[in-house]
Protein backbone atom coordinates (compact mmCIF):
# COMPACT_ATOMS: atom_id res chain seq x y z
CA UNK A 1 0.00 0.00 0.00
CA UNK A 2 1.30 3.44 -0.94
CA UNK A 3 1.04 6.03 1.83
CA UNK A 4 0.72 9.79 1.31
CA UNK A 5 3.87 10.28 3.41
CA UNK A 6 5.84 8.41 0.71
CA UNK A 7 4.74 10.82 -2.04
CA UNK A 8 5.74 14.19 -3.45
CA UNK A 9 3.46 16.24 -5.68
CA UNK A 10 5.06 16.66 -9.11
CA UNK A 11 2.18 18.14 -11.08
CA UNK A 12 -1.42 17.89 -12.23
CA UNK A 13 -3.18 16.32 -15.18
CA UNK A 14 -4.79 19.21 -17.04
CA UNK A 15 -6.62 17.93 -20.11
CA UNK A 16 -6.59 15.22 -22.78
CA UNK A 17 -4.36 15.82 -25.79
CA UNK A 18 -5.65 14.22 -28.95
CA UNK A 19 -7.70 11.03 -29.21
CA UNK A 20 -5.13 8.36 -28.24
CA UNK A 21 -5.12 8.84 -24.46
CA UNK A 22 -2.27 11.34 -24.21
CA UNK A 23 -2.70 13.80 -21.30
CA UNK A 24 -1.35 17.33 -20.86
CA UNK A 25 0.37 17.46 -17.46
CA UNK A 26 1.53 20.64 -15.73
CA UNK A 27 4.72 19.96 -13.78
CA UNK A 28 6.20 21.54 -10.66
CA UNK A 29 9.72 20.12 -11.05
CA UNK A 30 11.96 19.65 -14.04
CA UNK A 31 12.27 15.88 -13.70
CA UNK A 32 12.67 13.03 -16.13
CA UNK A 33 9.19 11.52 -15.77
CA UNK A 34 9.91 8.32 -17.74
CA UNK A 35 12.79 7.55 -15.35
CA UNK A 36 10.35 7.27 -12.42
CA UNK A 37 9.24 3.79 -11.36
CA UNK A 38 5.68 5.06 -11.60
CA UNK A 39 3.47 8.07 -11.10
CA UNK A 40 0.75 7.90 -8.45
CA UNK A 41 -2.81 9.24 -8.47
CA UNK A 42 -5.37 9.40 -5.69
CA UNK A 43 -8.25 7.30 -6.97
CA UNK A 44 -11.20 7.52 -4.56
CA UNK A 45 -8.94 7.79 -1.51
CA UNK A 46 -6.46 5.10 -2.57
CA UNK A 47 -3.04 5.95 -3.99
CA UNK A 48 -2.72 3.96 -7.21
CA UNK A 49 0.48 3.60 -9.26
CA UNK A 50 0.37 4.23 -13.01
CA UNK A 51 3.18 3.45 -15.42
CA UNK A 52 4.29 6.04 -17.96
CA UNK A 53 4.57 4.69 -21.51
CA UNK A 54 5.83 7.92 -23.06
CA UNK A 55 6.43 11.53 -22.18
CA UNK A 56 7.32 14.52 -24.31
CA UNK A 57 7.95 18.15 -23.51
CA UNK A 58 5.32 20.77 -24.28
CA UNK A 59 6.73 24.07 -23.01
CA UNK A 60 8.71 24.77 -19.86
CA UNK A 61 6.06 23.61 -17.39
CA UNK A 62 4.10 21.06 -19.34
CA UNK A 63 4.51 17.48 -20.55
CA UNK A 64 2.38 15.27 -22.78
CA UNK A 65 2.15 11.93 -21.00
CA UNK A 66 0.85 8.55 -22.14
CA UNK A 67 -0.08 6.22 -19.28
CA UNK A 68 -0.24 2.43 -19.59
CA UNK A 69 -3.88 1.35 -20.05
CA UNK A 70 -5.19 4.79 -21.04
CA UNK A 71 -5.92 4.50 -24.76
CA UNK A 72 -8.51 7.15 -25.62
CA UNK A 73 -9.59 10.68 -24.80
CA UNK A 74 -12.50 9.54 -22.59
CA UNK A 75 -10.19 7.53 -20.31
CA UNK A 76 -7.71 10.43 -20.32
CA UNK A 77 -10.45 12.89 -19.37
CA UNK A 78 -11.27 10.77 -16.30
CA UNK A 79 -7.76 11.46 -14.97
CA UNK A 80 -7.79 15.20 -15.66
CA UNK A 81 -7.82 17.50 -12.66
CA UNK A 82 -6.00 14.92 -10.54
CA UNK A 83 -2.79 15.68 -8.68
CA UNK A 84 0.16 13.63 -9.93
CA UNK A 85 2.56 12.28 -7.33
CA UNK A 86 5.90 10.47 -7.49
CA UNK A 87 7.47 8.28 -4.87
CA UNK A 88 9.70 10.65 -2.92
CA UNK A 89 12.51 8.07 -2.89
CA UNK A 90 12.54 8.15 -6.73
CA UNK A 91 13.01 11.94 -6.82
CA UNK A 92 16.04 12.34 -4.55
CA UNK A 93 14.97 15.94 -3.81
CA UNK A 94 16.43 15.94 -0.31
CA UNK A 95 20.02 15.11 -1.21
CA UNK A 96 22.15 17.85 0.35
CA UNK A 97 25.26 16.60 -1.46
CA UNK A 98 23.65 16.97 -4.86
CA UNK A 99 22.98 20.55 -5.96
CA UNK A 100 20.81 19.20 -8.78
CA UNK A 101 18.40 18.11 -6.04
CA UNK A 102 17.38 21.74 -5.45
CA UNK A 103 14.72 23.24 -7.64
CA UNK A 104 13.97 26.95 -7.75
CA UNK A 105 10.46 26.37 -6.38
CA UNK A 106 11.98 24.66 -3.32
CA UNK A 107 13.62 27.98 -2.42
CA UNK A 108 10.42 29.99 -2.01
CA UNK A 109 10.43 31.34 1.55
CA UNK A 110 14.24 31.52 1.73
CA UNK A 111 16.00 34.77 2.68
CA UNK A 112 18.48 36.07 0.09
CA UNK A 113 21.76 37.59 1.22
CA UNK A 114 24.17 39.49 -1.02
CA UNK A 115 27.28 38.82 1.00
CA UNK A 116 26.14 39.92 4.47
CA UNK A 117 23.30 42.22 3.29
CA UNK A 118 19.76 40.82 3.54
CA UNK A 119 17.99 41.52 0.23
CA UNK A 120 14.63 39.99 1.18
CA UNK A 121 12.54 36.83 0.94
CA UNK A 122 11.88 34.79 -2.20
CA UNK A 123 8.10 34.91 -2.61
CA UNK A 124 7.77 33.37 -6.06
CA UNK A 125 9.54 32.27 -9.23
CA UNK A 126 9.01 33.90 -12.64
CA UNK A 127 9.70 31.21 -15.21
CA UNK A 128 7.50 32.26 -18.11
CA UNK A 129 10.55 33.67 -19.90
CA UNK A 130 13.74 31.95 -21.05
CA UNK A 131 15.63 33.26 -18.01
CA UNK A 132 13.92 32.29 -14.76
CA UNK A 133 13.90 34.89 -11.98
CA UNK A 134 13.57 34.88 -8.20
CA UNK A 135 10.82 37.30 -7.15
CA UNK A 136 12.06 38.79 -3.89
CA UNK A 137 9.99 40.91 -1.52
CA UNK A 138 12.24 43.56 -0.04
CA UNK A 139 10.24 45.79 2.31
CA UNK A 140 7.58 47.40 0.12
CA UNK A 141 9.59 46.70 -3.05
CA UNK A 142 9.75 43.68 -5.33
CA UNK A 143 13.15 42.73 -6.74
CA UNK A 144 13.77 40.36 -9.66
CA UNK A 145 17.07 38.46 -9.65
CA UNK A 146 18.07 35.93 -12.33
CA UNK A 147 18.36 32.35 -11.12
CA UNK A 148 21.95 31.65 -12.11
CA UNK A 149 24.30 29.10 -10.53
CA UNK A 150 27.25 31.44 -10.93
CA UNK A 151 25.61 34.00 -8.61
CA UNK A 152 24.59 31.50 -5.90
CA UNK A 153 27.41 30.94 -3.42
CA UNK A 154 25.60 28.82 -0.84
CA UNK A 155 22.18 27.40 0.01
CA UNK A 156 21.75 26.86 3.74
CA UNK A 157 18.71 24.66 4.34
CA UNK A 158 18.86 24.86 8.15
CA UNK A 159 18.34 28.64 8.19
CA UNK A 160 16.45 28.85 4.85
CA UNK A 161 19.06 31.25 3.50
CA UNK A 162 20.68 31.71 0.10
CA UNK A 163 24.00 33.55 -0.07
CA UNK A 164 24.50 35.19 -3.46
CA UNK A 165 27.22 37.27 -5.09
CA UNK A 166 25.16 39.75 -7.11
CA UNK A 167 26.63 41.93 -9.84
CA UNK A 168 26.88 45.60 -8.92
CA UNK A 169 23.76 47.56 -9.83
CA UNK A 170 21.46 44.56 -10.35
CA UNK A 171 19.22 45.63 -7.47
CA UNK A 172 18.78 49.04 -9.10
CA UNK A 173 17.12 47.62 -12.23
Amino acid sequence: MILESQLTTIGHFVKPHGINGEINMSIEYDIDIPSLKCIVLNMDGIFVPFFVESCRTKGAESRLVTVDGITNEVQAADLCGKTVYALTDDLDLDSEDDEAGFYAADLIGYQVLDGNVNIGEIVDIEDSTENALFIIKSGDNVVYIPIADEMIEDVISDTKTIVMNLPEGILDL
